[in-house]
């Protein structure tokens, strides 16, 4: 006996030791210098919706999913993040799905991981006395809403019992929604939220329903692929690589400094003088660096709408005029608008970061569609006067001065409001006269979304939309009649219809039916012309020589994946 028992132990040893050769240990290397252009005020996922904020957040906090490379690198696909397997459907029909979390996780304070933190997480998105920014991405999901969840952000559901979160043990809890989900993108999409720390997000509550959580190093609280150790406000923030994430494996820099430079060249130089190893290129700067290996060309937050508030009642409600928008549509010169700003025209409402397929990373609109107009050909001044003149007729007025709402942070949108200005003026004559609103940027986003209290807040307006890239479906969610806040003055029934059926598939698994119905969408917004497509400006950017994207260049609806880089 003790002979067998020998031999089953020097198996054992024999096994450990191929374990402990086969274990992936990972030594990371190098340092990674970016920067803001602004500085972000806060990491708390609650109240903020806006770029920087978020790049932070996503470093340093998990969910309960992440997007990997695919083993093509060409496309992305769903993995675990914070959770312990892909979701789980319960009932024959989809609407109930059960969700397991690792165990022993922690945050960097000290504080375990369970579903007790998951259950805070969506409390808080409901808060009903908070009404926080980003509770709509929870309680208003167009991939899934738990049962009573926006009952009880707007008071009329009190008892969190009520709502469709049930805890099973410590690190399992189930989700039943109030509508049928297709498959498991869906569930994850529904309550993929990045997780807030109980402990520290009440020791700094208000009494309001907010809380200084995310405000400070003290305040932020890691559990995801880099801890915040330093910030200095309006000037820097470090990120170090959080050893107990639990794929840190798959982190191979040390850590990320975030330097905050809001001027463009100074930015430039920095990143020649090698101390910062990544800068957005100016379209001013793009010759210089036409043939430099080290340049990248993406599409990002790049497609620029003409945008119409169609329900603006001044001028006879002259703006919601389907002529009208047909006249400012033929009535722009999209070729002089490219050729001066140095920009693609644009005649899509899909921005050219969207992906069609995450398995394959092909784009939207990769994908051929009649519909879709060439746009170097949709100038035609004769055609533009027609409209003009129907309208004016329909609504009973002869002339008007339209303004032009946007920001003058971003030179191409100032330039793109004078082109315009001089264009109208060129095709119109004294018909129409444009006038100039400007506002700080601060303002812009907020000043041109249709707000029933205040409909005249603008009358056109130059901006652009950033849904999620990683699904095309999200693009089409602002024109809802039922979106709310709301967007845009728009209701369509049979655009509701579609959207609709097209959120009643699984994106991946029925991509070609989803992709169908995303197209309906398409040509009937562009056919009621609720936002003007202009133009869409390349992203062109620079990597320091000593960096290695992890899919050599740019993933359309999963980015560049600076997370897991490689740094010589």
């Amino acid at each position: 006996m003790k002979k067998y028992l020998a031999l089953a132990l020097a198996i054992v040893m024999v096994v450990a030791a191929f374990a402990g050769c086969n274990k992936k240990e990972v030594e990371p290397n190098g340092w990674f210098n970016s920067y803001f252009t602004s500085a972000p005020p806060t990491v708390n996922p609650l109240v903020t919706q806006d770029t920087n904020p978020w790049t932070l957040i996503e470093y340093i906090t998990g969910a309960l999913y992440r997007q990997i490379l695919n083993k093509d690198k060409d496309g992305w696909e769903w993995a675990t993040d914070l959770a312990a397997e892909m979701p789980k459907q319960v009932d024959a029909d989809g609407y109930v799905w059960e969700y397991k979390i690792l165990k022993d996780m922690t945050w960097t304070n000290g504080d375990k991981i369970t579903v007790d933190d998951w259950e805070f997480t969506f409390k808080e998105y409901a808060n009903p006395v908070a009404q926080n920014l980003s509770a709509s991405t929870m309680t208003k999901s167009s991939y899934g809403v738990l049962v009573n969840i926006y009952e009880y952000q707007m008071g009329e559901v009190t008892d969190w019992a009520d709502v469709g979160y049930k805890k099973i043990d410590d690190y399992t809890f189930q989700c039943t929604f109030t509508t049928p989900l297709p498959g498991v993108s869906d569930a994850i999409r529904a309550v993929n939220r990045n997780i807030i720390n109980k402990t520290v997000f009440e020791a700094g509550a208000m009494g309001d329903g907010t809380s200084n959580y995310g405000t400070d190093v003290a305040t932020s609280p890691a559990c995801g692929r880099f801890i915040l150790t330093e910030w200095i406000p309006d000037a820097k923030y470090v990120l170090t690589r959080n050893p107990d994430y639990p794929h840190a494996d798959d982190i191979l820099i040390e850590g990320i400094t975030y330097t905050c430079v809001p001027d463009a060249n100074t930015a430039l130089q920095l990143f020649e003088k090698g101390e910062i190893d990544k800068v957005d290129v100016a379209y001013t700067d793009w010759e210089a660096y036409e043939d430099d290996p080290r340049i990248y060309e993406y599409f990002n937050d790049s497609l620029m709408y003409f945008m119409v508030n169609l329900g603006n009642p001044n001028y006879n409600g002259l703006l919601g005029d389907l002529n009208y928008r047909q006249a400012l549509y033929w009535g722009a010169d999209r070729v002089e608008i490219a050729d001066t700003l140095g920009v693609h025209t644009a005649s899509r409402l899909m921005r050219k970061a969207v992906v069609a397929n995450p398995a394959t990373g092909q784009a939207f609109v990769e994908i051929p569609a009649d519909y879709v107009p060439d746009g170097t050909k949709i100038f035609d001044a004769k055609k533009a006067n027609e409209y003009l003149t129907k309208a004016y007729e329909k609504t009973g007025i002869t002339g008007n001065t339209m303004r032009i709402l946007f920001s003058e942070t971003a030179t191409h949108i100032k330039g793109a409001a004078e082109i315009l200005q001089k264009q109208y003026k060129d095709v119109f004559g004294g018909k129409l006269v444009v006038e100039m609103h400007t506002v700080p940027s601060s303002q812009a986003t907020k000043l041109r979304r249709w707000n029933p209290e205040d409909p005249t807040a603008y009358d056109t307006a130059l901006g652009s939309l950033l849904p999620s890239a990683s699904d095309p479906r999200a693009t089409f969610n602002y024109y809802r009649s039922d979106y709310s806040p709301p967007r845009f003055c728009y209701a369509n029934p049979e655009f509701d219809a579609w959207y609709a059926e097209a959120m009643s598939y699984d994106l991946e698994a029925d991509n070609a039916k989803v992709i169908e119905l995303c197209q309906k969408m398409e040509k009937q917004l562009l056919d009621d012309l609720v936002n003007i497509p202009l133009y869409e400006r390349p992203n062109k950017v620079l990597f320091n020589e000593k960096i290695t994207l992890p899919a050599g260049g740019y993933i359309v609806g999963w980015g560049f994946g600076e997370a897991y880089m490689t740094i010589k």
